[in-house]
């Protein structure tokens, strides 16, 4: 059952992949947003850090309440954006053939589009914001300097592994580019740093 929906799921995106070329939109998507997903809780580790937050449970609410919101800023601007777009091209691709397509597959693929890349928009951030925050889910608060570290440490694994995809996309070396996007992350925390002197 599980495996017939996969499949079927797998043909209908292959299907209106043909239609829409939404592939390309959704990587950009992925990688865009789950990078400002990772970067934004970086930052809002180092912030509750400079500050003395020892409390994890403080530290989790903050991250939290930062990945909800980037997570429905995503959604929510990539489903106007994207709906707007498709309208567009869709009222274009009327008028060429002088026909309504209210009720047509290339409707329901671009329909399929936009939700998707909405929900890419939305999760990716969310989910790699998640990801940096787990270690403050089991420590307490004698432990939630080796919260920071193992955070801090899972941010610069989620650039590294962003970078390396972006290596494999573009051909280029999956290393090289994953060391690129951890080195952005060192010079964000090197600001963020500097603000403590300020």
């Amino acid at each position: 059952m599980a495996l017939g929906l996969l499949k079927k799921h797998k043909e209908r995106f292959k299907y209106y992949e043909a239609i829409t070329g939404m592939s390309e939109i959704i990587r950009r998507s992925f990688v865009n947003n789950s990078f400002d997903g990772a970067l934004t809780m970086l930052g809002v580790l180092l912030g509750s850090f400079i500050t003395h937050i020892t409390d994890p449970s403080h530290v989790l609410k903050i991250g939290l309440a930062t990945a909800i919101a980037v997570g429905i800023s995503g959604l929510a601007g990539a489903m106007f954006a994207e709906s707007a777009e498709r309208k567009r091209q869709l009222k274009e691709l009327e008028t060429a053939l002088n026909r309504k397509l209210g009720k047509t597959k290339i409707k329901a693929a671009h329909d399929y589009a936009t939700v998707l890349t909405a929900l890419v928009d939305g999760l990716s951030p969310l989910i790699a914001s998640i990801l940096i925050l787990t270690p403050f889910f089991f420590v307490g608060p004698g432990d939630v300097g080796l919260a920071y570290n193992t955070s801090i440490a899972l941010s610069l694994a989620v650039f590294f592994l962003i970078g390396a995809f972006l290596g494999k996309i573009s051909e280029d070396s999956m290393i090289i580019t994953g060391i690129k996007l951890v080195l952005t992350g060192i010079v964000c925390m090197i600001f963020i740093f500097l603000l403590e002197g300020i």
